[in-house]
């Protein structure tokens, strides 16, 4: 794959938007991906390289990524990967990332990842990766958890998810975590129920989103959401910082 992208710093989209302008990128990438002849464990293997480099129309470099990624997919679903990528940023402007300030200049850093994702036909599934290295002019450390799923009865599911930052700057540090988990409850195969609750630690919240879809008719639905957001520092804890009562409903006509 290759691709070359010029965007002007006068260019106006008349529909839609564009997330950068004034840069010229030039990215590529290469996959090898045999599959081995006779292997009862591993259906494939994969070799991922991936350049990307930006620039403004003034010749400088903003961004540079180079990352390898090598990979295997086993016969039952489940994958294993791991990566190496050593990234270049140029900050015009001192940065607030994660609550710490990052002056500007360019920056150099290289990060490692290894993940391993249990296949979908599991009771219990998802993705496990944990990610280390350089960040600017410190170091971070990210685990993650996320498409989680854990199949408690054939009506009842559990979605967790988990995300945590540790970070390492001069200015100081920052950990961050985010943790919740979808739980859906199959009522009949027309009508499920399911809610959403999250804790996140960076900006001090639990949020929930529950929804009630029922499928009264085919291809005609409605939807009952309520979302609430409520602050876990305030000294009136749980103080309510938000909340919204949501219902929609179609109908299908046909001719």
């Amino acid at each position: 794959m290759l691709e070359r992208l010029v965007i002007g710093d006068s260019f106006r989209p008349d529909i839609g938007y564009v997330r950068r302008s004034d840069i010229r990128l030039s990215q590529a990438q290469l996959r090898f991906s045999p599959r081995p002849q006779g292997s009862r464990v591993i259906r494939k293997f994969s070799w991922i390289g991936h350049v990307a480099y930006t620039e403004n129309a003034a010749g400088r470099v903003e961004t540079r990524d180079l990352r390898g990624e090598f990979g295997i997919e086993f016969q039952n679903s489940d994958t294993f990967s791991a990566s190496y990528g050593d990234a270049y940023e140029f900050l015009p402007v001192p940065a607030r990332i994660v609550g710490l300030t990052i002056p500007a200049g360019g920056y150099d850093f290289a990060t490692a990842r290894a993940g391993y994702n249990f296949g979908r036909q599991r009771r219990l599934s998802g993705n496990v990766s944990i990610e280390q290295g350089e960040f600017y002019d410190g170091h971070k450390t990210t685990l993650s958890i996320s498409q989680g799923r854990v199949n408690v009865t054939p009506q009842l599911s559990l979605e967790p998810t988990y995300l945590g930052n540790w970070v390492d700057l001069p200015d100081g540090s920052s950990t961050t975590h985010l943790a919740g988990s979808r739980v859906t409850y199959t009522v009949t195969p027309e009508m499920f129920v399911s809610a959403l609750v999250q804790y996140n630690t960076g900006i001090n919240a639990v949020s929930a989103n529950v929804r009630l879809r029922w499928e009264y008719r085919p291809g005609s639905e409605l939807f009952l959401v309520l979302n609430e957001q409520r602050d876990t520092v305030s000294p009136r804890f749980p103080d309510l910082v938000n909340r919204a009562f949501i219902v929609k409903i179609n109908r299908l006509v046909r001719f």
